[in-house]
């Protein structure tokens, strides 16, 4: 098969950007089997490929080893390990932990805050009313991460930006398929945190990624075979 040409990092950018686009990129690879698991990665060629220095390419490459989908090994290099669903799932678990803890904590809410979550859901809906996986995506993890900032929690919000949800995001939609909007569950969500009840807005958001969590289950239960 035919690789497909790179995309050069855009000019005139902050090296953080470039680490992003360079990530995006490697992960679309990993995703679409352009790089299989075992496939070396070398700094100085991607640089070259991307018309970077070594610095985001490195940057870029440590990420994707914290997500676990690289493994460097000393005098090896580099390699692909692909899509681990287990430690997907637990990712996931993660989050809706600190999710939940959030939303305890956010009450009371203000009027503001809760209509950026509307303005979420209404770009999720739109979206998926134009097929595009992309924008949906963005306008979820948009919803999530402002449940998060509305915990007051400096922590809480590194935390959640540090598991690069993302890539997460993208992987998960590649492995099980777009999960849809679940708007009634994110309308009660919202409804519960306007009267002020965190603890009954943790229960649509369990159903959301309890529907997730089976399907990852199903799926790692499937790559494992038959004991």
């Amino acid at each position: 098969m035919k690789s497909k040409a790179a995309t050069p990092a855009p000019a005139g950018v902050p090296r953080r950007c470039m680490r992003e686009h360079i990530r995006s990129e490697i992960v679309a690879r990993i995703l679409d089997g352009r790089l299989q698991p075992g496939a070396h990665l070398r700094e100085l060629a991607l640089a070259a490929e991307f018309e970077v220095s070594q610095a985001p390419v490195r940057e870029a490459l440590r990420e994707l080893e914290a997500l676990g989908l690289l493994e460097s090994r000393p005098y090896c290099g580099t390699r692909v390990r692909g899509i681990d669903l287990e430690e997907l799932r637990e990712a996931y678990e993660l989050r809706l932990a600190l999710e939940e803890s959030a939303l305890r904590l956010a009450v009371p809410c203000a009027p503001e805050d809760l209509q950026l979550l509307e303005q979420a859901l209404r770009r999720m809906q739109e979206a998926e009313r134009r097929d595009d996986t992309e924008a949906l995506m963005q306008a979820a993890l948009d919803f999530h991460r402002q449940l998060i900032v509305m915990s007051r929690n400096r922590l809480y919000l590194r935390a959640w930006e540090h598991m690069a949800w993302d890539v997460r995001a993208r992987i998960a939609v590649q492995r099980i398929g777009l999960m849809g909007c679940f708007v009634s569950q994110r309308k009660r969500l919202i409804a519960a945190l306007r009267e002020g009840d965190g603890e009954r807005a943790a229960e649509p958001l369990r159903e959301i990624f309890g529907r997730l969590l089976e399907r990852l289950a199903k799926l790692r239960s499937q790559q494992q075979g038959p004991h």
